[in-house]
């Protein structure tokens, strides 16, 4: 086999990982189904202290040669969670530039709960089709039953920048902590929750497909205050390409239970068992949920 031969890939997906062992398996799976169904697949996974089996789930993948896993040791001395995120999806970036891999296609992924149901094959390449279209850079999965990232979602009419900082300052009691999601999150989900393509500057949503030669321009670094890495990425992207997202209605995947929306009851519930499972010293201070 050449070497250009070698390195060839279709995919390369690329995701990090932190106690998610129960749904390894599943993407996996996906990794193999792919294989089985005549693609050429890397990926490479970045795990940083993890309470489960991740690890060790990941480094039985790596020996069976179905990953490469990237030490990301680094995140832990990172306190604030956004830029954690940044520098992880990042050292893969340049995990996979330095593999000397050329993929056709990059997919970033969650590998948490958001993968439980993995989409299909035919719909993996469905919206990696979509990547051909002019003025097309990147094309996101949406969910069900709503779609949930708003942190990484912007277009020209709407952008939740801001958003963690607003839900902290709604952070008075639950009542005023519910009136929030019920005013300023589940209304938008809900409208960004569509059977059509939704046009957009940004968006993630859990899954997120790019061409290899478009994603290698981006980054997920910036000076200044911190805000959602793939906000970040995008905002890059479209400055170079003058190009747009699409959220994809065929590329679905389910909603994480820990990003459903609630009646009162049940999120007031959810919220204290959130709060005490807090070390004692982080129960005032923790922002909220990062996907929302």
């Amino acid at each position: 086999m050449k070497q250009a031969e070698a390195k060839h890939r279709d995919f390369a997906f690329l995701a990090l990982a932190k106690d998610c062992a129960t749904t390894i398996p599943r993407f996996l799976t996906l990794l193999d189904t792919l294989r089985r169904s005549g693609m050429s697949v890397a990926a490479f996974v970045g795990e940083n202290g993890s309470h489960d089996e991740t690890r060790l789930l990941l480094e039985r993948a790596e020996t069976q040669r179905e990953i490469t896993l990237v030490p990301t040791p680094f995140m832990a001395s990172e306190p604030e969670r956004l830029r954690r995120m940044a520098l992880g999806r990042e050292r893969l970036k340049s995990e996979l530039e330095a593999s000397g891999i050329e993929a056709r296609f990059v997919c970033v992924l969650d590998i948490d709960n958001v993968i439980a149901r993995p989409p299909s094959v035919p719909a993996l390449l469905a919206a990696a089709s979509k990547l051909d279209r002019q003025g097309v850079f990147g094309v996101s999965a949406t969910s069900r039953p709503h779609y949930y990232d708003l942190l990484a979602f912007e277009d020209e009419h709407r952008s939740f920048e801001t958003l963690l900082d607003d839900l902290a300052k709604s952070r008075i009691d639950i009542f005023e902590y519910y009136r929030f999601f019920q005013s300023r999150i589940y209304p938008h989900q809900r409208a960004l929750t569509d059977d059509r393509e939704i046009i957009c500057a940004s968006s993630f949503n859990g899954l997120c497909l790019y061409r290899a030669d478009i994603y290698r321009l981006g980054s997920y670094l910036q000076a200044g205050p911190s805000i959602c890495e793939h906000l970040i990425f995008n905002r890059i992207l479209a400055g170079l390409t003058g190009g747009t997202m699409l959220i994809d209605p065929g590329l679905v995947l389910r909603t994480p239970m820990d990003h459903a929306q609630r009646s009162f009851l049940p999120f007031a519930w959810l919220r204290l068992r959130k709060l005490v499972a807090l070390p004692l010293h982080r129960r005032e201070i923790r922002p909220g949920p990062v996907a929302l």
